[in-house]
């Protein structure tokens, strides 16, 4: 699970962008579920690999770089996880 924090003037263009760059490093806003996929607040990625937290922060990072603006990143690594209520996707990630 990564976190992407804008700094200074946060517009939707700006988180658009972001997650443009994001998915091309395969990053995804939603969480799939046996029931259902999650939508991620804005700025919230998940990121599935056999990779370190580190490491991931790293790809998240040059992402980020990529859209010219002030930013901060945490990642951490995630051996599970519950919702409750964030919105469900219009259909699963996985389709």
């Amino acid at each position: 699970m990564v976190r992407v924090a804008l700094h200074d003037t946060e517009t939707r263009e700006q988180y658009d962008r972001l997650d443009e760059a994001m998915r091309k490093k395969g990053f995804s806003q939603e969480l799939s579920g046996k029931k259902a996929a999650y939508q991620l607040p804005a700025g919230e990625y998940w990121y599935s690999g056999d990779t370190t937290a580190s490491e991931v922060r790293q790809v998240a990072a040059s992402a980020a770089e990529g859209i010219g603006q002030g930013f901060g990143v945490i990642a951490v690594k995630v051996d599970g996880w519950s919702v409750m209520g964030l919105k469900k996707s219009v259909a699963p990630a996985n389709e």
